[in-house]
């Protein structure tokens, strides 16, 4: 049989043998957090537990504790609970004191372990802690902000923390892809898959260069980008070195004509071709001695006499392009533009094939850590994860209590998903029916679903109080001389709740998304409660998706629908 323990617990007292928490706000703003929990475990190695089950008190103004077994373990953990939302003013440091069992028995040792949560995310932890009681024992219960530079990186969006200081997508960042600081540089104009891609296609090899949404291109020798991107010789010029010449002389002035036969620069922009009286004009060159041709634009002589361009390729500034863009060698022409098909996330194995957010294509096939999900799987940290109440729709987002993931979102009873504060309530519930309701504000389910306050009362941070206002406030409005009110001004009403900046809609405000304060990230949508970056189905906003081949290009902190995303 177990041995039982009752643990006292005080804010201050008498007596030496005690052991003293003292907690530290590690880099952690106190006006950013909104809940510390503490839970206090016995140590594993011994078999004794706490007493009974003691339902959540109120101990001092916003600090509570509970003993429960709430993991289905059959040990009862302490909880102690410090609360904003119900009167705790967090600041950079503060302690908490716990005493041994009475009647003498020796005090056992604790595990501890304490995590700070803001307005919707943990936003630090500490690691699991040691505690023993000894006389004026204290324990360092450091809670390290565990965001990126006071910011929390989006799972969803695959982004991580770099340097400690900015939250990035490595998946398609191009200063950061793959990896932090890993740069494409001259070798792409953008990132995907977490690969440099150059136009689309494949990163840049071999000594060239990598020009925005043309492709990849010898600097040393194009004479359409001889020296520099788009710096084109003049017609019949070529490139050595990078610098541009008429024969083995220098290059002609601007806008002129260059006679390749004779390495002379043509002052009326005309030189004879072949010998029978043929006249090329700017921009045409002579080809074989008896044609004139733009060998900028010609399929059958791109960029050079006799150079064909092959379907689905097309001449475009003097090169065999698909749709404007220079693939590299093994890359495949796709409506999109040049992808290789055995890396490209969008194209991975054949043109058009997309894999889901956080695969990876791999010799054309999209994997989830060397696995390949099903369809009702999502991958989350490079692992297929079945799509649940913690996981729907994408990694890390989670239904609120009482709602069920069905076909990628989240469902209470069966209609549409929750916002803000509310909780799902079954179809029978006892009291006030089922639905999305504020189980802190709402008068019939006040603090659970089924408890229903007087007539008259108001729903006040879960409890029944009496109110002046009737009928009692509701959508996070407060009574003010017996009207509901918000900030001071008008009550909101329908859908709307109160926030510090008004009254708002939380299912599609990026600033205050599912609830007040929760702000999405620059250039992200707030879609039915859920901080959505713009992708191929919510790219000019949410439910606005790309069709066709176009797929979402986001540059500059905008997105549109595009065949070919360069981002200049």
């Amino acid at each position: 049989m177990r041995k039982l323990v009752y643990l006292a617990l005080l804010l201050a007292g008498c007596g030496d043998n005690q052991l003293t928490l003292h907690y530290k706000l590690d880099g952690i703003n106190p006006a950013d957090v909104i809940h510390v929990e503490t839970r206090v475990d016995i140590d594993p190695s011994d078999s004794r537990t706490f007493y009974v089950d003691q339902p959540s008190r109120e101990v001092a103004t916003g600090i509570l504790y509970e003993v429960r077994d709430d993991d289905g373990d059959g040990r009862r953990t302490l909880l102690i609970h410090h609360d904003a939302t119900i009167g705790y003013v967090f600041s950079p440091t503060f302690e908490f004191r716990l005493l041994p069992p009475v009647g003498g028995e020796v005090a056992p040792s604790l595990s501890i372990t304490a995590s700070a949560v803001g307005l919707t995310d943990t936003i630090g932890t500490t690691t699991q802690l040691t505690g023993k009681f000894n006389k004026e024992a204290t324990l360092a219960v450091n809670l390290t902000d565990m965001r990126c530079s006071g910011v929390a990186c989006d799972p969803t969006n695959n982004e991580t923390c770099c340097n400690g200081t900015s939250c990035v997508n490595l998946q398609g960042d191009v200063a950061n892809c793959g990896a932090c600081g890993s740069a494409c540089g001259q070798t792409g104009d953008g990132c995907s898959g977490a690969a440099c891609r150059c136009a689309g296609g494949s990163a840049c090899t071999n000594g060239t260069t990598c020009c925005a949404g043309v492709g990849c291109v010898d600097l040393q020798s194009d004479p359409f980008h001889c020296g520099g991107c788009g710096n084109a010789c003049n017609p019949g010029e070529t490139c050595s070195g990078g610098v541009c010449k008429c024969g083995t002389n220098g290059a002609c002035m601007p806008a002129m004509l260059c006679c390749a036969d004779t390495g002379i620069c043509s002052p009326n922009g005309q030189c004879a071709c072949g010998t029978s009286g043929l006249i090329c004009s700017f921009p045409d060159v002579c080809c074989n001695g008896s044609a004139c041709v733009d060998t900028k634009s010609d399929n059958a002589n791109c960029g050079a006499c006799n150079h064909t361009c092959a379907a689905p390729l097309a001449c475009a500034n003097g090169a065999c392009a698909c749709n404007g863009a220079i693939c590299s060698a093994g890359d495949t022409c796709c409506n999109s533009g040049c992808a290789n098909t055995d890396t490209d996330p969008q194209n991975c194995g054949m043109c058009g094939k997309r894999c889901r957010a956080g695969e990876v294509c791999s010799g054309g096939q999209c994997l989830c850590g060397g696995a390949t999900c099903n369809q009702n799987q999502l991958c989350c940290n490079a692992t297929c994860t079945p799509q649940n109440g913690g996981n729907c729709g994408a990694c890390g987002h989670m239904c609120k209590p009482g709602e069920t993931c069905a076909n990628n979102s989240c469902s209470c009873n069966g209609d549409g998903a929750c916002t803000g504060n509310q909780s799902c309530c079954p179809a029978g519930a006892t009291t006030g029916g089922g639905g999305c309701f504020d189980l802190a504000t709402d008068p019939n389910h006040c603090g659970d679903c089924n408890t229903h306050c007087t007539p008259g009362d108001a729903c006040v941070s879960g409890h029944c109080m009496a109110t002046p206002c009737n009928p009692p406030c509701m959508n996070g409005n407060t009574c003010v001389g017996g009207q509901c009110r918000c900030n001071g001004s008008g009550a909101c009403g329908d859908n709307k709740t109160c926030c510090a900046d008004g009254c708002q809609d939380l299912a599609n405000d990026p600033q205050n998304c599912n609830a007040c304060g929760k702000k999405c990230a620059a250039g992200s949508y707030c879609c039915e409660g859920t901080c959505t970056p713009p992708d191929n189905s919510n790219c000019t906003g949410c439910g606005k998706a790309c069709t066709g081949a176009n797929k979402c290009c986001v540059c500059n902190g905008s997105a549109s629908c595009t065949g070919l995303c360069v981002c200049l």
